[in-house]
């Protein structure tokens, strides 16, 4: 890599910075409720014994690794002051900006996918730095605590070392075991992931045999193994996580209890919808460089194609998409843009740059149709409520998962769904409501009082206790 090749990759990766602060500053609340009752919520458990546990916990479905991980992160921030919403705001802060290192791995991918030999290995490199750095759909996904955001991260450093590693007629023993070990990565954090490393390793198999099957397996043997002891000293059988969530989702068909989608979903949906409205022109884009990058294309297809045949869809199952979508249009833009450039020399350049812009902008519109703020007002409601020292508890809208947990909520004090029967009780002093809802109107009603607003959540307070005077005592007998 040439020293102004270093530079101008330096400069993408900060502007990759600014990117996911700013994704980051404008999202709230959470994509899906698991980010939180899968992952952060156990690790407050962990801290401090009092969270909402669910049931993947009780029946041993989910691996403690990174709940554990996260409670270390809350407990120092703990110690300088930072609990709450605040940390838990910090912490997916730290995961945006993390999730910059994906830019030199796409990088690697592109100086691969177009030839270290060739001259314009190092443009090709920048090109889909670039697009890893920038693309709203891979954005939008750093800012989280689902298991699914490392995994990506892990993921796009395998995708490099594999195309790194088929590039060499003779086997890098190096490459193919940080293939493995980004891989194993992955898979030990969410072992669904194995879909998308399907291709790159069978790819590695057929290519070195044997070699590559004794590098994989000792690369992903650390983080199997570290997955496997946690969960023989946590639930007392290595891979228990892995072998009840097998049993659950896909022999006892529990995945369809959470809502089924139709078998074009994720074609539709999770890739078409999200390019935007100029999804064709981005589809040309990805397609100019296919002769490059089809093993990227392939790698993209195989697992899209194999959760189609799934009743239950996410669009957050096919995040992983994002960094081999990043690099074909990488690639298929650069082949364009030299196309332009060679045919019209005076506006080549300005329309390659128009065309990118394009791309981007298009998908930032498909992006934008991703729950951004789901349940913000509800996370700043339990944070409002938790910090107000007369606060003895509080009834909450809509389901127990469906808010911030008691991480958010930061206090020791019951919480619980809005129920009628639990009014009575003067225990629950507070209650976080839909603002314009019949709950919330029918409390106003009998006195209780509107304190706050945040988003569309209204936070009432149960007027105080008065007892009644000895007038009202003796009209009442009479």
């Amino acid at each position: 890599m040439s020293p102004r090749t270093r530079r101008t990759l330096w400069l993408i990766m900060a502007a990759g910075i600014i990117a996911r602060v700013t994704t980051w500053w404008f999202k709230g609340g959470f994509h899906y409720p698991d980010e939180i009752f899968q992952q952060v919520e156990p690790a407050q458990y962990l801290r401090t014994g009092v969270a909402t546990l669910p049931w993947e916990f009780v029946r041993g479905v989910r691996s403690w690794v990174l709940p554990g991980v996260y409670a270390a992160l809350f407990e120092v921030l703990s110690w300088m002051g930072v609990t709450g919403l605040a940390a838990f705001r910090v912490v997916t802060l730290q995961n945006a900006v993390l999730s910059i290192i994906m830019v030199p791995a796409g990088y690697r991918m592109g100086a691969a996918l177009w030839g270290r030999d060739d001259p314009d290995a190092e443009r090709a490199g920048l090109s889909v730095a670039f697009f890893t750095a920038f693309l709203p759909a891979l954005v939008y996904y750093t800012p989280h605590t689902l298991n699914g955001t490392p995994c990506m991260v892990a993921l796009a450093w395998g995708y490099a070392h594999w195309l790194e590693a088929r590039r060499s007629k003779i086997a890098s023993s190096r490459s193919l075991l940080l293939s493995g070990l980004f891989f194993g990565i992955a898979g030990a954090l969410r072992f669904t992931c194995g879909l998308h490393m399907l291709v790159p390793i069978i790819d590695l198999l057929l290519r070195y045999r044997s070699q590559a099957l004794r590098a994989l397996v000792a690369g992903a043997a650390l983080p199997v193994l570290i997955v496997g002891g946690v969960d023989m000293l946590t639930w007392g059988w290595p891979f228990h996580s892995t072998v009840e969530h097998l049993r659950y989702n896909f022999f006892e068909g529990g995945a369809s209890d959470h809502g089924t989608s139709p078998w074009f979903y994720y074609l539709a949906e999770s890739l078409w919808a999200r390019l935007g409205p100029l999804a064709p022109l981005t589809l040309w884009v990805l397609l100019g460089g296919l002769r490059r990058t089809w093993l990227v294309a392939l790698a993209v297809l195989v697992p899209t194609l194999a959760l189609s045949a799934l009743p239950h869809k996410e669009d957050r199952f096919l995040m992983y998409n994002w960094p081999l979508l990043a690099a074909a249009a990488g690639i298929g833009w650069l082949l364009i843009a030299r196309w332009l450039r060679a045919r019209l020399p005076s506006f080549g350049s300005v329309t390659a740059a128009a065309l990118a812009a394009a791309v981007l902008a298009s998908n930032l519109q498909g992006t934008l149709e991703l729950p951004w703020t789901m349940r913000r007002g509800m996370f700043q409601a339990q944070a409002f409520v938790g910090e107000q020292d007369d606060a003895t508890g509080l009834l909450f809208h809509d389901r127990a998962h469906m808010n911030g947990g008691y991480l958010v909520f930061d206090r020791t004090i019951p919480q619980a769904s809005f129920n009628p029967r639990l009014v009575a009780n003067p225990l629950f002093n507070y209650a976080a409501l839909q603002a314009k809802g019949n709950d919330a109107q029918r409390l106003l009603r009998t006195g209780w009082v509107e304190v706050s607003i945040l988003d569309e959540i209204a936070v009432l307070k149960r007027p105080p206790w008065r007892p009644r005077s000895s007038a009202a005592m003796s009209r009442t007998q009479r």
